[in-house]
């Protein structure tokens, strides 16, 4: 992605204002099919199941930057919000893996976490991660940059809309309350962007047909005075 291209423009949708209430939306990033193939041949590893710490890569933080430009013009995001995080998924046929129903809990710091309130820290591949709490976590948006089309049979992420608003979830109310929720199976095009927030209860299964999914995962938290 050239650093003069244009942030991708969103239009304000009802999926963008039913976000709250249902903790997801899926939108067109708008960004070009270039940018889309320059991430895909430097983010992901051949035949890996995931990729982490990418904000470092210049393709990558910009279309970070170039996403988050976007949704502060359309309101979703305040305007000193930045990016915290960015993952490089791949279920393809040498890694076709299975999600259970889960929230996203543990993020990464750039040192061992001993603060108040951070539960669970651990450290990952010389990566400190610390479990934020809810007050913390409820600021956070995950924004899921599809490479590739994903339909019914690669593997696609289902969600229990509204299942954010209850907070940190127990291991043992998840099935309850994703009974109560109900799910949703979301499939996207190729460039289409999936807001989610962490909070939401989601899952995916294996591939029924093992071509690539590929998925930027990027992370963004909306307190942050600068960029």
């Amino acid at each position: 992605m050239s650093p003069d291209s244009s942030p991708a423009s969103f239009t304000a949708s009802g999926a963008i204002v039913n976000l709250p209430t249902a903790g997801w939306a899926l939108l067109p990033s708008g960004l070009p099919a270039t940018t889309l193939a320059e991430i895909a041949a430097n983010a992901f590893a051949v035949d890996a199941a995931g990729t982490r710490c990418l904000l470092d890569l210049l393709n990558v933080r910009q279309a970070a930057v170039a996403i988050r430009e976007t949704l502060v013009t359309a309101g979703v995001l305040p305007s000193n919000a930045v990016a915290i995080q960015a993952i490089a998924f791949d279920k393809n046929p040498a890694a076709n893996w299975k999600v259970t129903w889960h929230q996203d809990l543990m993020f990464p710091f750039a040192g061992a976490v001993t603060t108040a309130g951070y539960e669970l820290p651990s450290r990952k591949a010389g990566v400190d991660y610390a479990r934020p709490p809810r007050a913390v976590l409820e600021t956070l948006l995950a924004a899921r940059l599809h490479i590739d089309d994903c339909d019914e049979n690669n593997g696609p992420l289902r969600v229990s809309p509204g299942s954010h608003r209850e907070g940190i979830i127990r291991g043992s109310e998840i099935d309850i309350l994703r009974s109560n929720y109900g799910e949703r199976c979301l499939l996207a095009q190729a460039g289409d962007v999936l807001l989610m927030r962490p909070l939401l209860l989601h899952a995916s299964s294996v591939a029924r047909t093992p071509v690539h999914r590929r998925v930027l995962h990027l992370v963004f938290y909306e307190g942050c005075d600068t960029v």
